[in-house]
């Protein structure tokens, strides 16, 4: 029934079978972590709530896909990475880069940037080659992130495509930050 070998040709077989399943599901596994942490490494603005719109200047995509895009990160006290809007290009929050505690002097190019408050309240500015500048806090708007939701609401001033507006019911979009990726620390320990 089982060959030439009988029994212990399925005893062979089921070995085997043991010795590739295991080291697959370990690589599976790894690929699924190593996907994660790309996912929150690119940004923490949620996937589907991503959207700012600018009159003049069209949709601005706060959570971008595509080969090396960093997407725009929320810290607790600053922002970082790029926003892409199709007609007017990249727009970057800030110059600091790998999170931490920052906040951005907004005194010259080589340190501008949004920053955050501890109530959500941004300030400071954003630059995009292409419009120039973007004010996050203006004395007609202002930008504002929900700390028990994330939402961001609010409008910013570009001088050049005017203001930008982050949530509106009709027609729905918003822009949403996962806090809770922001928040929570890796801990990486050993058992027992």
């Amino acid at each position: 029934m089982y060959g030439r070998f009988g029994e212990g040709n399925k005893s062979m077989i089921s070995t085997v079978y043991t010795r590739i399943r295991v080291p697959l599901l370990l690589a599976a596994l790894a690929l699924a972590i190593f996907g994660v942490v790309q996912v929150v490494l690119a940004g923490n603005i949620d996937p589907l709530d991503k959207w700012a719109w600018s009159t003049n200047a069209g949709w601005i995509d706060f959570n971008p896909i595509c080969d090396r895009c960093d997407g725009v990160t929320v810290y607790p006290d600053h922002l970082e990475g790029h926003a892409w809007g199709e007609n007017i290009g990249w727009i970057r929050l800030g110059t600091h880069t790998g999170g931490g505690a920052y906040t951005y002097s907004n005194t010259s190019a080589s340190d501008y940037g949004v920053n955050r408050d501890n109530s959500g309240n941004l300030s400071g500015y954003a630059w995009s080659t292409n419009v120039g500048w973007i004010a996050f806090d203006t004395e007609l708007g202002g930008v504002v992130i929900d700390p028990a939701t994330g939402s961001v609401d609010g409008y910013a001033w570009a001088e050049n495509v005017g203001w930008i507006h982050f949530k509106n019911s009709d027609p729905a979009y918003n822009v949403v930050a996962l806090l809770y990726r922001v928040h929570l620390p890796l801990v990486l320990r050993q058992s027992p």
